[in-house]
Protein backbone atom coordinates (compact mmCIF):
# COMPACT_ATOMS: atom_id res chain seq x y z
CA UNK A 1 0.00 0.00 0.00
CA UNK A 2 1.53 3.33 -1.08
CA UNK A 3 1.58 6.49 1.00
CA UNK A 4 -1.56 8.00 -0.56
CA UNK A 5 -3.58 4.81 -0.13
CA UNK A 6 -2.34 4.47 3.45
CA UNK A 7 -3.30 8.07 4.25
CA UNK A 8 -6.80 7.73 2.77
CA UNK A 9 -7.52 4.49 4.62
CA UNK A 10 -6.24 5.88 7.93
CA UNK A 11 -8.03 9.22 7.49
CA UNK A 12 -11.38 7.51 6.78
CA UNK A 13 -11.84 6.89 10.52
CA UNK A 14 -11.45 10.58 11.42
CA UNK A 15 -14.90 11.76 10.18
CA UNK A 16 -16.44 8.74 11.92
CA UNK A 17 -14.84 9.72 15.23
CA UNK A 18 -16.02 13.32 14.77
CA UNK A 19 -19.58 12.09 14.09
CA UNK A 20 -19.43 9.97 17.25
CA UNK A 21 -18.29 12.92 19.36
CA UNK A 22 -20.92 15.28 17.92
CA UNK A 23 -23.62 12.66 18.44
CA UNK A 24 -22.54 12.12 22.03
CA UNK A 25 -22.50 15.83 22.87
CA UNK A 26 -25.84 16.67 21.25
CA UNK A 27 -27.72 13.37 21.72
CA UNK A 28 -30.38 14.72 24.10
CA UNK A 29 -31.43 17.37 21.56
CA UNK A 30 -32.06 14.88 18.78
CA UNK A 31 -35.28 13.52 17.35
CA UNK A 32 -35.53 9.78 16.63
CA UNK A 33 -33.84 9.91 13.21
CA UNK A 34 -30.65 11.47 14.50
CA UNK A 35 -30.60 9.24 17.56
CA UNK A 36 -30.54 6.30 15.16
CA UNK A 37 -27.73 8.06 13.28
CA UNK A 38 -25.74 8.59 16.47
CA UNK A 39 -26.09 4.91 17.35
CA UNK A 40 -25.03 3.98 13.83
CA UNK A 41 -21.86 6.06 14.24
CA UNK A 42 -21.05 4.61 17.66
CA UNK A 43 -21.54 1.00 16.59
CA UNK A 44 -19.56 1.59 13.40
CA UNK A 45 -16.70 2.91 15.53
CA UNK A 46 -16.83 -0.19 17.73
CA UNK A 47 -16.62 -2.43 14.64
CA UNK A 48 -13.75 -0.33 13.29
CA UNK A 49 -11.78 -0.61 16.53
CA UNK A 50 -12.30 -4.39 16.67
CA UNK A 51 -11.30 -4.65 13.00
CA UNK A 52 -8.10 -2.70 13.64
CA UNK A 53 -7.31 -4.95 16.59
CA UNK A 54 -7.49 -8.03 14.36
CA UNK A 55 -5.43 -6.25 11.71
CA UNK A 56 -2.71 -5.29 14.19
CA UNK A 57 -2.52 -8.92 15.30
CA UNK A 58 -2.29 -10.07 11.66
CA UNK A 59 -5.64 -11.85 11.78
CA UNK A 60 -8.37 -11.80 9.07
CA UNK A 61 -11.12 -9.33 9.91
CA UNK A 62 -13.47 -9.68 6.95
CA UNK A 63 -15.87 -11.75 9.06
CA UNK A 64 -16.86 -8.45 10.72
CA UNK A 65 -18.25 -7.06 7.44
CA UNK A 66 -21.63 -8.89 7.59
CA UNK A 67 -22.11 -7.75 11.21
CA UNK A 68 -21.34 -4.15 10.28
CA UNK A 69 -23.66 -4.30 7.27
CA UNK A 70 -26.55 -5.75 9.30
CA UNK A 71 -26.21 -2.93 11.85
CA UNK A 72 -25.98 -0.32 9.10
CA UNK A 73 -28.99 -1.67 7.20
CA UNK A 74 -31.10 -1.84 10.36
CA UNK A 75 -30.45 1.69 11.57
CA UNK A 76 -30.61 3.33 8.13
CA UNK A 77 -33.84 1.41 7.49
CA UNK A 78 -35.34 2.76 10.71
CA UNK A 79 -34.37 6.31 9.69
CA UNK A 80 -36.08 5.95 6.31
CA UNK A 81 -39.12 4.38 7.94
CA UNK A 82 -39.71 7.62 9.79
CA UNK A 83 -38.79 9.82 6.84
CA UNK A 84 -41.14 8.02 4.43
CA UNK A 85 -44.10 7.39 6.75
CA UNK A 86 -46.93 6.62 5.90
CA UNK A 87 -45.70 5.28 2.55
CA UNK A 88 -46.44 1.53 2.19
CA UNK A 89 -42.71 0.80 1.96
CA UNK A 90 -42.25 2.41 5.37
CA UNK A 91 -44.95 0.21 6.87
CA UNK A 92 -43.21 -2.98 5.75
CA UNK A 93 -39.63 -1.90 6.34
CA UNK A 94 -39.41 -3.74 9.70
CA UNK A 95 -40.23 -6.97 7.84
CA UNK A 96 -37.51 -6.22 5.28
CA UNK A 97 -35.02 -5.43 8.03
CA UNK A 98 -35.87 -8.67 9.82
CA UNK A 99 -35.45 -10.75 6.66
CA UNK A 100 -32.15 -9.04 5.86
CA UNK A 101 -30.74 -9.67 9.33
CA UNK A 102 -32.00 -13.27 9.30
CA UNK A 103 -30.49 -13.87 5.87
CA UNK A 104 -27.21 -12.39 7.08
CA UNK A 105 -27.19 -14.67 10.13
CA UNK A 106 -27.90 -17.77 8.03
CA UNK A 107 -25.49 -17.09 5.17
CA UNK A 108 -22.70 -15.07 6.77
CA UNK A 109 -22.01 -16.82 10.07
CA UNK A 110 -18.80 -15.24 11.41
CA UNK A 111 -15.75 -17.24 10.39
CA UNK A 112 -12.53 -15.74 11.81
CA UNK A 113 -10.46 -17.52 9.17
CA UNK A 114 -12.34 -15.96 6.25
CA UNK A 115 -10.13 -14.29 3.65
CA UNK A 116 -12.74 -13.59 0.97
CA UNK A 117 -15.28 -10.82 0.93
CA UNK A 118 -18.91 -11.84 0.47
CA UNK A 119 -20.46 -9.21 -1.83
CA UNK A 120 -24.08 -10.37 -2.06
CA UNK A 121 -25.23 -8.95 1.28
CA UNK A 122 -23.57 -5.61 0.56
CA UNK A 123 -25.02 -5.41 -2.96
CA UNK A 124 -28.53 -6.11 -1.63
CA UNK A 125 -28.04 -3.39 0.97
CA UNK A 126 -26.82 -0.96 -1.70
CA UNK A 127 -29.84 -1.55 -3.94
CA UNK A 128 -32.27 -1.28 -1.01
CA UNK A 129 -30.70 1.96 0.22
CA UNK A 130 -30.77 3.50 -3.25
CA UNK A 131 -34.47 2.62 -3.55
CA UNK A 132 -35.17 4.28 -0.20
CA UNK A 133 -33.17 7.36 -1.19
CA UNK A 134 -35.13 7.54 -4.45
CA UNK A 135 -38.43 7.36 -2.57
CA UNK A 136 -37.27 10.06 -0.16
CA UNK A 137 -36.20 12.46 -2.92
CA UNK A 138 -39.43 11.76 -4.79
CA UNK A 139 -41.34 12.84 -1.70
CA UNK A 140 -39.11 15.90 -1.33
CA UNK A 141 -39.67 16.95 -4.95
CA UNK A 142 -43.44 16.66 -4.53
CA UNK A 143 -43.38 19.06 -1.61
CA UNK A 144 -40.45 21.21 -2.69
CA UNK A 145 -40.79 24.67 -1.14
CA UNK A 146 -40.15 27.89 -3.02
CA UNK A 147 -37.03 28.36 -0.90
CA UNK A 148 -34.52 25.55 -0.40
CA UNK A 149 -33.57 26.86 3.06
CA UNK A 150 -35.97 24.56 4.97
CA UNK A 151 -34.65 21.59 3.01
CA UNK A 152 -31.08 22.43 3.93
CA UNK A 153 -32.08 22.22 7.58
CA UNK A 154 -33.49 18.71 7.19
CA UNK A 155 -31.14 16.03 8.58
CA UNK A 156 -32.56 13.40 6.21
CA UNK A 157 -31.62 15.54 3.21
CA UNK A 158 -27.94 15.37 4.17
CA UNK A 159 -28.13 11.74 5.26
CA UNK A 160 -29.67 10.83 1.90
CA UNK A 161 -27.02 12.79 -0.01
CA UNK A 162 -24.31 10.79 1.72
CA UNK A 163 -26.15 7.47 1.26
CA UNK A 164 -26.70 8.18 -2.45
CA UNK A 165 -23.02 8.95 -3.07
CA UNK A 166 -21.72 6.07 -0.97
CA UNK A 167 -23.96 3.23 -2.13
CA UNK A 168 -24.20 4.19 -5.80
CA UNK A 169 -20.43 3.84 -6.13
CA UNK A 170 -20.00 0.95 -3.72
CA UNK A 171 -22.55 -1.29 -5.41
CA UNK A 172 -19.99 -1.82 -8.19
CA UNK A 173 -17.11 -2.16 -5.73
CA UNK A 174 -18.93 -4.84 -3.75
CA UNK A 175 -19.76 -6.87 -6.87
CA UNK A 176 -16.20 -6.87 -8.21
CA UNK A 177 -14.26 -7.03 -4.94
CA UNK A 178 -13.33 -10.71 -4.92
CA UNK A 179 -12.63 -10.84 -8.67
CA UNK A 180 -10.30 -7.87 -8.46
CA UNK A 181 -8.62 -9.26 -5.34
CA UNK A 182 -7.45 -12.38 -7.21
CA UNK A 183 -6.61 -10.54 -10.44
CA UNK A 184 -4.52 -7.65 -9.16
CA UNK A 185 -3.52 -6.83 -5.61
CA UNK A 186 -2.55 -3.26 -6.56
CA UNK A 187 -5.91 -2.60 -8.24
CA UNK A 188 -7.68 -4.09 -5.24
CA UNK A 189 -5.83 -1.72 -2.91
CA UNK A 190 -6.76 1.24 -5.13
CA UNK A 191 -10.43 0.24 -5.13
CA UNK A 192 -10.54 -0.13 -1.36
CA UNK A 193 -8.82 3.24 -1.00
CA UNK A 194 -11.67 4.70 -3.07
CA UNK A 195 -14.11 2.89 -0.77
CA UNK A 196 -12.40 4.48 2.26
CA UNK A 197 -12.64 7.91 0.61
CA UNK A 198 -16.36 7.40 -0.05
CA UNK A 199 -16.80 6.34 3.58
CA UNK A 200 -15.15 9.59 4.66
CA UNK A 201 -17.62 11.58 2.55
CA UNK A 202 -20.54 9.56 3.95
CA UNK A 203 -19.56 10.39 7.52
CA UNK A 204 -18.95 14.00 6.49
CA UNK A 205 -22.60 14.25 5.41
CA UNK A 206 -23.60 12.53 8.66
CA UNK A 207 -21.67 15.17 10.63
CA UNK A 208 -23.62 17.93 8.86
CA UNK A 209 -26.91 16.17 9.73
CA UNK A 210 -25.84 15.75 13.36
CA UNK A 211 -24.88 19.43 13.66
CA UNK A 212 -28.18 20.86 12.35
CA UNK A 213 -30.64 22.48 14.77
CA UNK A 214 -33.46 20.22 15.89
CA UNK A 215 -36.73 20.57 13.93
CA UNK A 216 -39.96 21.48 15.71
CA UNK A 217 -41.61 18.43 17.38
CA UNK A 218 -44.68 18.65 15.18
CA UNK A 219 -42.66 17.91 12.06
CA UNK A 220 -41.74 14.43 13.25
CA UNK A 221 -43.84 11.61 11.72
CA UNK A 222 -46.11 9.69 14.04
CA UNK A 223 -45.55 5.96 13.64
CA UNK A 224 -46.78 4.93 17.05
CA UNK A 225 -49.84 3.33 15.46
CA UNK A 226 -47.78 1.02 13.24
Amino acid sequence: MNAIQHFIVNFSSVPLVVACVVGLVRYRRYEAVRRYLAWLSWLALVVTVVSLWFQRHHQPNLFLAPIDTAIEFTLLGLMYRRALWPHPVARYLPVGIGLFVLGTALTSWPRPGTVEFSPIQHFIESVAMLVLVGLYYRRVLKTLPVSLAPLEREPMFWISAGVLLYFSANSLIFLTSNLVLFQSKELSLNIWAIHALLYSFLNGFFIVALCLPSPPPERLPDITQS
